[in-house]
């Protein structure tokens, strides 16, 4: 995770961010700063400098002055409705990389803190204020929704792939009681049964005409409540855990 420490851009580096993300039209005084969170032209002035330019750009001080600055070394071309300025599209790596180092939970009261990089400090989001605070360039290739699961999560999700019956009980195994051993200990306490006792007993019940109605296979039960219930159920269970209690009260299937 980040220090609180903001690292500063050098005169250079700082000239440069400016011509790309600032247009002044010294005809009428009109700044405009490019929010590299929202991805929008924000008109600029001394009382809301401080939230359109990093900090690392634009560094501590009076508004009015730090206004001045930025207005002085600002680009003077006229705004172009096509321009835009910094606006990466980060990848599923990046995302996994800002989560760790620019995302904190804590407590008391119990919140989800993520580093504003135009303040230059921590901030509290929640569902409804993550796309003022949350770079556009990191929740636009996959949604808000999205982006606010990752968040609260602290973890990016693996992309979904589709599981065979086999895989799904094995995934199952390892997710209740660990790695799935190849010897159960007892009948009962492996899910292991379940791959042996309800795999085969699918199959013999494709070769008989289907009942009317007809009822939920065990694969779209299997489907239907995992992996996202899967976690909670087991989270929920106070007492012993057996394969008998997983196919009735997780799966609600005989």
């Amino acid at each position: 995770m980040r220090d609180d420490a903001v690292r500063m851009l050098s005169g250079p580096n700082q000239r440069e961010w400016l011509a790309r993300n600032t247009r002044y039209e010294p005809e009428t005084e009109r700044l405009l700063v490019w929010n590299v969170i929202t991805w929008k032209w924000c008109m600029a002035g001394p009382e809301n400098i401080l939230e359109l330019c990093p900090l690392s750009v634009r560094g501590f001080g009076d508004p009015g002055d730090i206004w001045k600055d930025v207005r002085a070394k600002s680009n003077s071309q006229l705004y172009d409705p096509q321009q835009r300025g910094d606006a990466p599209v980060h990848n599923q790596e990046k995302r996994r990389e800002w989560l760790r180092e620019s995302r904190r939970r804590k407590c008391l009261p119990e919140r989800i803190e993520i580093f504003n990089v135009i303040q230059g400090r921590w901030v509290v989001v929640t569902q409804e204020n993550l796309a003022e605070h949350y770079s556009r360039s990191y929740w636009e290739p996959i949604g808000l929704r999205k982006a606010w699961e990752e968040i609260e999560a602290g973890a990016v999700a693996d992309p979904e792939a589709e599981l065979t019956l086999q895989e799904h009980a094995e995934f199952l195994a390892e997710h209740l009681f660990g790695t799935r051993r190849k010897s159960p200990e007892t009948s009962d306490e492996r899910i292991s049964v379940i791959v042996e006792e309800f795999y085969s007993s699918r199959k013999e019940q494709e070769q008989e005409p289907p009942p009317s109605p007809p009822l939920p296979t065990f694969e779209e039960r299997l489907d239907a409540r995992m992996p996202e219930v899967l976690e909670i159920w087991a989270a929920s269970q106070t007492g012993h855990i057996t394969s008998r209690l997983v196919v009735e009260d997780l799966l609600h299937y005989q």
